[in-house]
């Protein structure tokens, strides 16, 4: 009886080519996760589906699978039905990874200088980290902002000497909930506040989900406003009924913007337009040849889908990053090409401002965005947009 129920309890091996066709083996980031896993559930729905396999494990340790001689994971893994559902699977040999996928730079991470030859950084969708506190309607936090300095001394010395209420509660930094030095989310925020990563003051937290648990928890035992972390916005945005972002004042900057153009909103503006600072691509690092394409093409197709290279007729890819907390690139205005670094005027080859604005206010186009009709997305110009915004995309007017 023993034996039988211990059989009930193992894992389904992630290897199952029935369960799991045509694999594709990711790793790192664990910020990134609800938007994967919404991608992951609507390549099950291709043609020849493809099943994404993912270890969240850090951004740092998805830029090492790849950097370094070992390319390979094993123990547990995520696979996603097309409905959504999640399914913990266990690796049943050491699997190649194909896909490390990080928040930050490669060369963001400890000892990494610059990627080998072999190796190739596909930028995704913009990731957004910030500081953020309890919320919701009970046991909230009454601080609503944060500034470069008070950031710096509230992680870098801990409790900061009392210097920055209401985070000088506990002498050991309980309520200060942060990541380890592999995560992306911390290497971010580290570069943008100038604390080193090895530095940082708080308690440790394995994914973005512990630390979201461990925020409530603090909330929950009457020390809201003593308590203080650091997510992604795809993990804070699935969780606004308790947690909520601060607003940050970048050095340099007047006032404190929210990522978003006010805490009720999910337009993302402030990053979007350059006001928030706090942000970056996703980037996804695989094997690729000397002309510079993946090896592997079932990564190719992944990579394709994640970053809006090609935009699927079965999958509405905008929709999926909105919900996902993401920002595609085709709705940014500025871009930057190192971590946390200088911002420069961006327009993109195709726009999907409208798109993007009407996904994040649940399907409702915001005011000056016009519906068009547009020959299934092929961007053509259309007898229904007029003035500066001639270009129909994705069934709105933009102006290119």
């Amino acid at each position: 009886m023993l034996s039988m129920a211990l059989a009930g309890q193992a894992k389904a091996q992630c290897e199952d080519d029935t369960a799991n066709p045509n694999r594709v083996y990711v790793a790192g980031s664990s910020a990134v996760k609800p938007f994967v896993a919404l991608v992951a559930a609507e390549l099950r729905t291709l043609p020849t589906p493809i099943t994404l396999v993912y270890q969240g494990a850090g951004s740092c340790t998805g830029v090492n699978l790849l950097v370094t001689s070992t390319h390979t994971i094993s123990g547990t893994a995520s696979v996603w039905s097309s409905a959504g559902a999640e399914t913990s699977c266990t690796l049943n040999a050491a699997e190649t990874v194909n896909i490390g996928l990080s928040d930050v730079y490669a060369t963001t991470c400890p000892g990494v200088t610059a990627l080998p030859s072999g190796v190739a950084d596909f930028e995704g969708p913009i990731q957004t980290m910030v500081f953020a506190v309890p919320g919701g309607t009970t046991n909230a936090s009454n601080r609503t902002s944060i500034s470069y300095e008070a950031a710096y001394l509230t992680f870098g010395l801990g409790h900061n000497g009392g210097m920055v209420a209401p985070w000088t509660d506990d002498a050991n930094d309980l309520y200060m909930q942060v990541r380890n030095s592999s995560s992306g989310t911390l290497q971010m925020i580290a570069t943008a506040i100038d604390v080193p990563a090895a530095k940082w003051k708080g308690q440790v937290n394995a994914n973005g989900g512990a630390l979201l648990t461990a925020l409530k928890a603090a909330a929950a035992a009457s020390h809201a406003d003593a308590s203080i972390g650091i997510l992604s916005t795809d993990v804070m945005d699935a969780n606004r009924d308790s947690v909520k972002a601060l607003a940050y004042q970048h050095k340099g900057q007047d006032c404190a913007y929210w990522p978003d153009s006010t805490p009720q909103e999910r337009d993302k503006a402030n990053v979007r337009d350059g006001h928030y600072m706090i942000w970056g691509p996703l980037h996804m690092l695989t094997n690729v040849d000397g002309s510079g394409v993946p090896t592997d093409a079932s990564a190719q197709k992944v990579i394709d889908y994640l970053s809006g290279a090609v935009i699927p007729t079965t999958i509405d890819l905008i929709a999926v990053e909105s919900k996902g907390g993401v920002v595609p690139k085709c709705a940014m205005a500025v871009k930057r090409t190192s971590e946390v670094g200088p911002l420069m005027s961006y327009q993109p080859p195709k726009s999907c401002v409208c798109k993007f604005e009407t996904e994040a206010a649940g399907g409702v186009p915001p005011t000056g965005c016009h519906f068009c009709n547009n020959n299934n997305n092929t961007g053509n110009n259309s007898s229904d947009c007029t003035g500066s915004a001639k270009k129909c995309n994705f069934h709105y007017c933009e102006v290119q």
